[in-house]
């Protein structure tokens, strides 16, 4: 159960680096800046991957489900 918890808290963290990087693209599309819409982009994935990931049943997870009902 506490690692599952764990698993969420980096998924909600995730989704603001995601928020932020989407804030960065904004700012360098304005400012013209081509290099930091390319680090926000980065950053879009990368939040968006460790979201995916820390979501995804494992199949450990559901061994430990099936032990807490019996």
């Amino acid at each position: 159960m506490v690692q599952s918890e764990f698993r969420i808290l980096v998924a909600t963290l995730a989704t603001f680096v995601s928020l932020f990087g989407l804030a960065v693209v904004i700012h360098g599309l304005f400012f013209d800046l081509s290099d930091v819409v390319l680090y926000g982009v980065a950053t879009i994935g990368a939040g968006v991957i460790a979201f995916v990931v820390m979501l995804t049943l494992h199949p450990h997870d559901v061994e430990q489900h099936r032990h807490r009902e019996t």
